[in-house]
């Protein structure tokens, strides 16, 4: 029961990071990207203290795949694990493009 409790609770949050990503990635805002990452750090750490193995995989599948769309890592996410492809048409790193559809979908 305390897991099914800390899941709801922590999906809710990370509902609202990607969001900020994603709102963060379209101003491109590295500061304000950086804050969002770093929440998404946090709670892949929690959903692992909390036993939610699964959860916490989604939440670094979402960081990985943002890295299509920013220059700014995290070490404890290394993007060299997943093969990650930045040649898709609709992605530019760091460009004025970003397909916003692919990154809500993309991940988790």
């Amino acid at each position: 029961m305390k897991t099914n409790a800390a899941f709801k609770h922590l999906i809710g949050h990370y509902r609202n990071q990607k969001i900020d990503l994603i709102c963060a990635l379209k101003m491109g805002d590295p500061i304000k990207t950086a804050i969002a990452l770093g929440a998404l750090d946090c709670l892949y750490w929690q959903s692992l203290g909390n036993g939610l193995v699964n959860f916490a995989k989604g939440i670094a599948r979402t960081i990985i795949h943002s890295y299509k769309y920013h220059k700014i890592r995290l070490s404890a996410h290394d993007q060299r694990a997943y093969k990650i492809l930045v040649t898709n048409s609709n992605a530019q790193v760091m460009g004025t493009q970003i397909d916003i559809e692919e990154l809500i979908g993309g991940a988790a």
